[in-house]
């Protein structure tokens, strides 16, 4: 069983991912991070040298990948859930979280992300602002369509985001699932 968190870029997904994996007491897989280990390049050359389209489709061969990992907390990127294959895997795999993030933090978080080494590539040729209202119109429906859980992350710190996704995961029933989990493949090793 996986944990895995969905939503738009610069919800959180990486940082609360993490926290929540330390909570949890298991591995924390981010799909960007595999993207770029087996590209041997980050993500914004990817796309300026491969395209789009071929970017979506090393997408597609690490969302599979991910089927072969243990109990894990995972970090997808915001498109992941566009592929209806990758949907279908990610649902078969375990509980998907939706983090659901004001479009204002968003777009500050993008922006303050610009200036760093690793600039997310642009989806459209808009504005920040612009793009990220656009692209959010055509996902939130997706979004909120394959979440077992949304987590509203308006006024709260990662570790809240993080303690909320615990509680939801705590009242279905699946970190009692999770620890049965851990400790059958304990056994096994």
């Amino acid at each position: 069983m996986k944990v895995i968190l969905i939503g738009y870029r610069a919800t959180g997904k990486s940082t609360v991912g993490l926290l929540l994996s330390k909570k949890l007491k298991i591995p924390f897989v981010d799909t960007d991070r595999l993207i770029e280990a087996a590209a041997g390049m980050p993500i914004k050359e990817i796309v300026a040298q491969e395209g789009w389209a071929k970017f979506r489709e090393r997408e597609t061969e690490a969302v599979a990948s991910l089927d072969r990992r243990k109990v894990c907390v995972v970090a997808t990127g915001g498109g992941a859930i566009l592929a209806s294959h990758n949907r279908d895997l990610l649902k078969k795999m375990g509980v998907l979280v939706w983090l659901k993030a004001p479009l204002a933090d968003m777009v500050e978080r993008l922006e303050r992300d610009a200036g760093h080494e690793q600039l997310r590539p642009k989806l459209t040729s808009e504005n920040l602002a612009a793009e990220t209202l656009a692209v959010l119109k055509e996902r939130m429906p997706v979004y909120e369509s394959v979440a077992d859980f949304t987590v509203d992350t308006k006024d709260q710190s990662v570790v809240q985001v993080a303690d909320s996704i615990y509680q939801c995961l705590l009242e279905a029933g699946h970190v009692f699932e999770i620890n049965k989990l851990k400790n059958k493949h304990k056994k096994q090793s």
